[in-house]
């Protein structure tokens, strides 16, 4: 694909995501990394609304993760009690924005109760309806075929793809593309007063080494993780950390990122899946690291496995 200029896609660019949102809002379309949100169902079927479809990248537009996590949302899911009287009467959660003030109040109902009930909470790529188990919400198994194929040829609404967001090859959008082509400027803090500062960044890269020799190592960029979340959000998360900040700490493997594990608390949910083998095994074994890498070898573990759920098909 061909680089994008900022400067031709300025106003077109503008337009077209404000066509997005007017198609998102009115059609209830889904992107990858959506979350489908219905823990308060019951209360939702009394008050007779649809369950809540949440489009993580309409947010990612406009804020960096970290504005969200952890400092409104714990990054784990079912963790957060999002209730009508903590968003509209004590302004905490979607009422920390949604306030009238920062982003429209939370009077339209159906602009985020806009998802048919039945389907089981989550990423959207992954809901699975109650009454056709076998079907998820993004329908891509009429053939038999691995889990790349089932996300990389995902239901993308068209206003989406259509928008001058970069894409990857499996036509979901290529976020770190667009903040390295400047294509979106997304803020990272709400209070403008305070200006981002370098010292929260990292620059340095990582490298896994891989155990197969047909398998490059996997690089991987502080920076462009740190320019989205902070580093509390890996190291020190609320509900534990997900990596230990120590060079060779963290013995991670496939299996227990396919369980859901280490990079996958991110990948595979939100960020871009982990079926896309190249985007992080992209060094390869015969040539000498760049300045600024890190190796870190692989250190053989006991591995304590857990239940097949079907959605980890490699």
């Amino acid at each position: 694909m061909h680089a994008i200029s900022r400067k031709r896609l300025k106003l077109p660019y503008v337009a077209l995501l404000l066509l997005t949102m007017f198609l998102w809002v009115n059609q209830a379309a889904a992107e990858y990394g959506d979350i489908v949100m219905n823990a308060k169902a019951e209360a939702m079927r009394e008050a007779e609304v649809d369950d809540v479809l949440f489009p993580h990248w309409f947010h990612r537009i406009r804020y960096r993760c970290n504005v969200c996590h952890e400092k409104i949302f714990t990054l784990k899911a079912g963790s957060n009690d999002i209730t009508m009287a903590n968003i509209s009467i004590e302004h905490k959660m979607c009422g920390v924005c949604h306030d009238g003030s920062i982003a429209w109040e939370a009077l339209e109902c159906e602009r985020c109760h806009s998802q048919e009930p039945g389907w089981s909470a989550g990423p959207i790529q992954h809901s699975i309806h109650s009454e056709t188990p076998e079907k998820p919400l993004i329908d891509t198994r009429q053939k038999r075929y691995t889990k790349l194929y089932e996300i990389a040829s995902g239901w993308h609404p068209l206003a989406l793809t259509g928008s001058g967001l970069p894409l990857d090859k499996y036509g979901l959008v290529d976020w770190a593309g667009a903040v390295r082509e400047g294509i979106v400027e997304p803020i990272w803090n709400l209070d403008p007063k305070i200006n981002e500062t370098p010292a929260l960044s990292r620059d340095s890269v990582i490298v896994f080494e891989s155990k197969g020799d047909f398998m490059p190592d996997v690089t991987f960029s502080h920076d462009i993780h740190s320019y989205w979340l902070q580093c509390d959000i890996c190291h020190a998360s609320k509900n534990g950390a997900i990596f230990k900040d120590e060079v060779g700490a963290n013995s991670v493997t496939m299996l227990e990122i396919a369980q859901g594990k280490w990079c996958a608390r991110c990948h595979d949910k939100v960020g871009f899946p982990i079926s896309d083998c190249s985007r992080c095994h992209n060094q390869p074994k015969d040539e000498p690291l760049k300045k600024g890498m890190i190796k870190r070898k692989y250190l053989p573990q006991k591995i304590e496995t857990e239940p097949h759920n079907g959605l980890f098909d490699f």
